[in-house]
């Protein structure tokens, strides 16, 4: 370590990132401040000042980083679903097995045909399809007017789905939220 290293002194590491170091200035600065912790802190409240000045700027941070034989990989962002609709995959399920984008690979589980660009891309999908949930209105006795004592009913269920940018063939889509009662959960998989 070298005289001052703006990484240590915030207790950090060099692949940190601008949250990481806003949070642990913020941490920092409110434990160290004179007004809070007393005069002897001054000090050290200067150095994690300059530290986060010097960190907090991205220019001023990659010079930082240079003089001392720092070398950040960046880490890998976390590729989210942008918040586009994929229209074509977006319908009900009878369309979307009608017009050959989907298919029923087994009883719950739904392969999605996506193409080259909607995998580079990524984005959301929604598909509307009927399933069978619990009856919540039988009787003990098993006389239900709604479902006839069979137990279960047939409603109507939208999966949103979430294809991550990148997504490769077989990944598994676990629809953002269930129907409560549902009997068969459904998933779906991409093929490309």
């Amino acid at each position: 370590m070298f005289a001052d290293d703006y990484y240590a002194l915030l207790g950090l590491t060099s692949d940190a990132d601008d949250e990481d170091i806003r949070r642990a200035w913020r941490k920092l600065a409110l434990e160290l401040h004179p007004d809070r912790a007393g005069v002897d802190s001054t000090a050290q409240f200067q150095r994690i000042s300059v530290a986060y000045s010097v960190l907090s700027d991205s220019d001023a941070r990659a010079a930082y980083d240079r003089r001392h034989g720092i070398t950040r990989t960046p880490a890998s962002p976390i590729r989210r679903a942008p918040g586009v609709m994929i229209r074509r995959l977006s319908a009900s399920l009878d369309q979307l097995l009608a017009r050959g984008v989907a298919r029923i690979a087994d009883d719950n589980v739904i392969e999605l045909f996506v193409d080259d660009h909607e995998a580079k891309e990524g984005g959301m999908v929604t598909i509307s399809m009927r399933v069978r949930i619990l009856c919540t209105s039988c009787p003990p006795d098993g006389t239900c007017s709604v479902c006839g004592g069979a137990r279960t009913v047939e409603d109507v269920y939208a999966a949103w789905l979430a294809v991550r940018p990148g997504v490769e063939e077989g990944t598994i889509l676990t629809p953002s939220a269930r129907m409560p009662g549902m009997v068969r959960p459904v998933t779906f998989r991409v093929r490309l």
